[in-house]
């Protein structure tokens, strides 16, 4: 099976859904940390290798690459944004290793870039709808799951063995 990618400008998605009422916290890094979280989830569950971009655009220092399995965490270095990262990485991997990759972002310069390197596209408000749409399904398979486990864990037995059994336990009677 072929590899595939999602690359995802972090920041534009946080504020997308800050704006939907998604993430609540009191601060920004909280919020991203959330993120982050919601973002493992949904890969730990699809065959991506899926990159978070947050731009460090005006903080001092180099490009660090987090791996916070199953996603990595970039941070760009000093002067780069996330477009220019994403933009890049998608060339690369386009020319290097022509995979599937999808993007994830409503910067409209950024979209048109990664389409000319054949990326498929998804805005921030339909990648939202189908975190939340994954998440419901995962939450309905395990909640059957649990009740399928809860209906197995006991053994069905007779009125009469179950008095042997309770007379044993209580009383010490052997059968």
């Amino acid at each position: 099976m072929k590899k595939q990618y999602m690359i995802i400008d972090g920041y534009n998605l946080l504020f997308k859904m800050q704006e939907y009422g998604k993430i609540k916290a009191s601060t920004f890094s909280t919020q991203r940390d959330i993120l982050i979280d919601i973002l493992k989830e949904y890969a730990s569950g699809n065959n991506y290798e899926v990159y978070c971009v947050f731009d460090a655009y005006l903080s001092r220092g180099k490009e660090y690459i987090k791996d916070e399995n199953p996603i990595y965490i970039v941070y760009t270095k000093t002067g780069e944004k996330a477009d220019s990262w994403i933009e890049r990485k998608v060339r690369d991997l386009y020319i290097e290793h022509f995979v599937d990759v999808i993007v994830v972002s409503d910067d409209r310069h950024e979209r048109d870039s990664a389409l000319g390197y054949g990326a498929i596209l998804r805005d921030c408000h339909r990648f939202i709808k189908d975190l939340y749409e994954r998440k419901e399904q995962i939450s309905k398979v395990a909640k059957k799951h649990n009740q399928e486990k809860l209906v197995n864990r006991y053994i069905r037995i007779s009125n009469k063995d179950r008095k042997k059994l309770q007379d044993f336990l209580h009383n010490g009677k052997k059968f």
